[in-house]
């Protein structure tokens, strides 16, 4: 069995961590453009983290969402490997009720597809998001955390959302009233 030279070696691997980590763009994109894609990633999104599913369906609200991006409201960062869409950051951008003079930010929802949760690619995603909310000026911004979610290796979203200097602030209950 012969051995390769080093740097032959080193050529190999790098072509094979090419194809492995597709290189994944993120990019704020405007409702409308988006809306066709939406879909099944949304169901994907459900399916995975989606609670009391027997008694709460997937029914968005296009209208309200086109609404709010119409309206200048909803903004979204997506993540595209190449061409497909393969995760999001939904949030709402405004004042709020308590500091009309203040520009906050709550977000609707994130996910990232399965097949990029690896590497910095879920660390670079909030990265863009953040510098997203300094570019518009937003003071404050408030995201939740699914608490029934761990990812590969048993770490919540809390590791990644801390180093970016979110804390707990408010803890949300939920229950189904019939």
């Amino acid at each position: 069995m012969t051995q390769k030279p080093p740097a032959a070696r080193r050529r190999e691997l790098q072509l094979v961590s090419a194809r492995v980590q597709p290189e994944v763009k993120f990019q704020v994109e405007p409702f409308y453009v988006i809306a066709r894609e939406l879909p099944p990633l949304f169901k994907q999104h459900w399916r995975e983290l989606g609670r009391d599913r027997d008694e709460v369906i997937l029914d968005p609200w296009w209208d309200k969402y086109m609404q709010e991006a119409i309206a200048g409201n909803l903004q979204i960062l997506t993540a595209r490997a190449g061409e497909e869409l393969v995760g999001y950051i939904f949030y709402l951008i405004g004042p709020h009720l308590h500091y009309k003079s203040t520009r906050h930010a709550t977000v609707d929802m994130y996910w990232l597809d399965p097949r990029f949760r690896r590497g910095w690619i879920g660390y670079k995603m909030f990265r863009a998001y953040d510098n997203e909310l300094k570019r518009l000026g937003v003071v404050r911004s408030y995201i939740g955390e699914n608490l029934s979610f761990k990812g590969k290796h048993g770490r919540m979203m809390r590791v990644i959302l801390k180093r970016f200097g979110y804390r707990p602030c408010d803890v949300m209950y939920r229950k189904i009233v019939r």
